[in-house]
């Protein structure tokens, strides 16, 4: 596989997956749609990682329009792997977010996994301080396939966005002031990232508390 498509490729076998969920090719429960709150919590999310600010600190471009999948994804579909490429079981993974987020609850944690064992359908419902677009898995599919896994043609489609993003399910512990989502961020032919995101409820308002950082490229 040559290197440009490297990325494309894990991307599209996401986005495979969430197909074939779609269609019932693979045992998944029934598919629900985003809480109120998680449409707040990652509103938030979006509000402070791509804020004008933290895009220059990362050394990037403006963002002026996030393109989002309309269906959930959890860090299972690119989970961390060990020096053999193999897959860390979810417990390797829970110990990680614990070690680097000690404020992180075990309520939080199992709320998580719970809410992630159904996929969601994103509405707009979003609250983000700047345009974005929810495309479906298909639309994504047939345009790489129909561009060559062209990033080039990606962005001239969508102009000034982060690429895409894939979202999972938010967990919140049992008084609603914490919650633990994961997100995928795909921009390139060697651009992406993953991470878990634990956010707390501070007088009435979601802030990050930690951002863990689960792969790079």
């Amino acid at each position: 596989m040559s290197v440009h498509k490297r990325l494309t490729t894990i991307l599209l076998s996401v986005v495979v997956g969430l197909t074939a969920c779609k269609r019932g090719q693979k045992p998944v429960a029934t598919t629900g749609e985003l809480s109120a709150g998680e449409y707040e919590v990652l509103s938030a999310c979006v509000a402070d990682l791509f804020s004008d600010q933290k895009v220059k600190e990362r050394g990037g471009t403006r963002i002026v329009k996030i393109v989002m999948l309309n269906m959930t994804a959890s860090g299972d579909d690119h989970p961390p792997r060990d020096e053999n490429g193999q897959p860390f079981p979810w417990e390797k993974t829970a110990e990680r977010l614990r070690k680097n987020a000690p404020a992180l609850q075990q309520t939080t944690i199992d709320a998580f996994r719970k809410a992630n064992a159904q996929q969601a359908f994103a509405r707009r419902s979003f609250q983000f301080p700047i345009d974005y677009e929810i495309i479906t898995s298909d639309q994504l599919e047939s345009f790489f396939k129909t561009h060559g896994y062209s990033w080039p043609a990606y962005y001239k489609q969508y102009p000034g966005s982060n690429g895409i993003l894939t979202w999972s399910r938010a967990g919140f512990n049992a008084d609603g002031t914490q919650a633990l989502f994961y997100f995928a961020n795909h921009c390139g032919e060697l651009c992406g990232g993953g991470s878990y995101v634990v956010m707390e409820k501070r007088s009435g308002r979601w802030v990050i508390e930690k951002e863990i950082e689960m792969w790079i490229s």
